[in-house]
């Protein structure tokens, strides 16, 4: 239950990505991150073509990159994650228009489902029967499945939508945004008040799951920290699926709250949102993992000025980045859905094929791995916070659990909607900055007073003073 869950502490918070140029045609060197090791250079131009003899690669043939993906598409407690693959074949179709990469197409071999519940034993009957060259997984409950993954040898790339608190320590693994710290302290949640005039707001998650009690606690201490708004209620003790929230409603409404932080799930969302109606609660929602306009459509009267912030550059900002018109045209092409999963998957093939650009014609799940984890700036053409995978794999708590984020992403921002009469309308920003920053990080001793606004697209130099820094 966690994929709505967890993403608060996620889409407020601290967002971190690593850069490449999925449609680049200029071959770039970036210096090693490994002392001693030459430069590397993604390939480009008429190289991604150049076929070398591969053999003894698990997921390799001649004709041939064979990937799985395992994803939640039945049983689905709190959302179904099928469309995560539609964005990679998406973008696998795009590469193999182009003639594939290495002399090879690009494929999806297994396409599992687990259920939600089953994800390690789905993980390992792939890991023994389909032995794909690389993983791609969606599941709000990765669990001890993970542990399988990250103890492959050689090492299984693994590409996830990374709203699990297992990723840390495993170098494989890679998220759309690096490792998360699910009980840190945040400027993103004070600012978020400050910025709309809210002098009360409410906390509301789960307490079946350490998450969403996580992800409640860390917004409750961030307004200790930075009181820029007064927590007036707060229970971190839902039930999944509570269907009857009118006391806790009747408890907002008796104290004035105006904007309600959640770390639950969209159909808990909408029952909330019922209720507000129902009670004439003049108050609004902040939205983990509702960007989806179906969703939002089918809900508007309950979901009126939500506040929604997608792990990636939202579509309603303009000028649109080349690379979402490219996943849209390529999303049209393939007959599917744009969705906020289908995006996810989208920048996650991306960094895949990026790891195989620096790897050379040459490739292996080694190279791969040991190639994504020296760059510093992934962003997907603009289209996420830079990663750096150098460090971005750790504990942003850092190995002792310390209190002070040591290994956080460094840029605070979002790319904030909100819902107005069923639709998705965007922030007022200056034009071509969508991304809405904080500055100072967690280790700011006052909260940020006016916004930092940012670009991340292409030909845009990556500020070397981030943030938190």
């Amino acid at each position: 239950m966690r994929s709505r869950v967890v993403a608060t502490c996620i889409v407020l918070g601290l967002l971190a990505v690593a850069c490449g140029n999925a449609t680049t045609d200029k071959a770039t060197a970036t210096d090693s991150t490994i002392k001693g090791a030459p430069p590397l250079t993604e390939v480009s131009g008429a190289d991604l073509h150049k076929k070398v003899p591969i053999s003894g690669v698990q997921g390799v043939t001649d004709d041939s990159i064979n990937v799985a993906a395992i994803t939640s598409k039945t049983n689905c407690l709190a959302g179904c994650y099928g469309p995560y693959v539609d964005g990679i074949k998406a973008y696998f179709n795009y590469m193999n228009s182009t003639g594939g990469i290495y002399g090879r197409q690009l494929k999806i071999s297994s396409d599992r489902d687990d259920a939600f519940l089953n994800n390690e034993q789905t993980v390992k009957n792939t890991l023994a029967t389909d032995k794909p060259f690389a993983l791609f997984e969606a599941n709000a409950l990765l669990g001890s499945g993970i542990v399988d993954i990250a103890q492959t040898n050689p090492p299984l790339p693994t590409f996830i939508w990374n709203i699990n608190p297992e990723m840390p320590g495993h170098d494989n693994i890679f998220g759309t945004i690096g490792a998360i710290c699910f009980n840190c302290i945040s400027q993103a949640y004070p600012f978020t008040a400050q910025q709309h005039g809210f002098t009360k707001v409410a906390v509301l998650a789960y307490g079946v799951t350490d998450s969403s009690k996580q992800c409640g606690t860390s917004i409750q201490a961030s307004f200790q920290k930075y009181p820029s708004a007064k927590v007036v209620f707060f229970d971190n003790q839902l039930q999944f699926r509570q269907a009857d929230l009118s006391a806790d409603v009747s408890k907002i409404k008796d104290r004035g709250a105006q904007l309600i932080f959640t770390c639950i799930d969209g159909n808990e969302s909408v029952i909330l949102g019922k209720e507000l109606v129902k009670q004439h609660v003049n108050a609004i929602q902040q939205l983990p993992n509702a960007y989806d306009q179906k969703y939002i459509s089918e809900n508007a009267q309950y979901l009126e000025g939500a506040l929604v912030s997608p792990q990636f550059q939202a579509f309603e900002y303009e000028p649109q980045l080349p690379e979402a018109k490219l996943f849209m045209e390529w999303m049209q092409k393939g007959n599917l859905t744009v969705t906020e999963l289908s995006t996810e998957g989208w920048i996650a093939a991306s960094m895949f094929v990026t790891g195989l650009k620096l790897a050379g014609p040459d490739f292996d799940q080694v190279k791969l791995v040991s190639a994504l984890n020296q760059v510093t700036d992934f962003t997907d053409n603009g289209m996420i916070v830079p990663i750096n995978w150098t460090y971005q794999h750790n504990n942003p708590r850092g190995p002792g659990g310390t209190t002070i984020p040591k290994y956080s992403n460094p840029y605070s921002c979002g790319s904030t909607v909100q819902v107005h009469d069923g639709k998705f309308v965007p922030m007022k920003t200056p034009p071509g900055l969508p991304w809405i920053c904080t500055s100072g990080g967690a280790n700011a001793p006052t909260l940020t007073k006016e916004p930092v606004y940012r670009t991340f697209k292409p030909g845009t130099p990556i500020d070397t003073t981030p943030d938190s820094k």
